[in-house]
């Protein structure tokens, strides 16, 4: 694991940390935590493959919300691809039981190969050296941008469900790989919610 992704994830895990206090009902500046689950797929040049991930949020207000966001997918044999990213979601309504959103982040992008098992994209092998070659297994670790939106549909005063669909977008050089990722989150409000139709 390189140093970046353990900076990232140390990143992720110290704003965890810091979400978990931050309750709604104890702070003047009304911040709330939520904590979501999510499954899907994503899709790219290569096809389209299960996936899932875990999301963190601070609600600094009702319309602004800090995200850490986590995905996971197998998308071809031999590989395996994991995401984090870190942005604002902007609430485009409140204290409503339907609440559209448009979502942006930017963080790192890791693919593993196992070359034993199944072939290394174009995107990923243009990059290996000749001494690479010899690797049975080649990991690279990217830069990530993500947009997306969707709707968070409240069916009780602390739990969602929220489809969405995000673009991601992961760089190397002048060369980029598209990644869709689409599906549902299961989410947690740990502040109640006073909702109207």
């Amino acid at each position: 694991m390189t140093l970046r992704a353990i900076f990232l994830a140390a990143a992720v895990s110290a704003v965890s940390a810091s979400l978990a206090t931050a309750q709604t009902h104890d702070n003047p500046f009304r911040f709330g935590t939520t904590l979501s689950g999510f499954g899907g797929l994503t899709g790219d040049s290569g096809g389209v493959a299960p996936a899932t991930g875990l999301e963190l949020g601070w609600e600094m207000t009702h319309l602004v919300t800090v995200e850490g966001t986590t995905i996971w997918s197998v998308p071809g044999t031999g590989q395996q691809d994991f995401g984090v990213t870190i942005g604002p979601r902007f609430n485009l309504a409140h204290n409503r039981r339907r609440v559209p959103f448009v979502a942006a982040g930017v963080g790192m992008y890791r693919a593993s190969f196992d070359r034993l098992t199944g072939q290394v994209p174009s995107f990923y092998a243009d990059r290996l050296q000749p001494a690479d070659r010899v690797d049975t297994h080649r990991t690279f670790d990217d830069f990530v941008l993500s947009v997306g939106g969707g709707a968070e549909f409240f069916i009780h005063d602390h739990w969602a469900v929220r489809p969405d669909v995000r673009l991601m977008t992961v760089f190397s050089g002048s060369d980029v790989r598209w990644i869709t990722a689409f599906g549902g989150h299961l989410a947690y409000h740990f502040d109640r919610r006073h909702l109207t139709d």
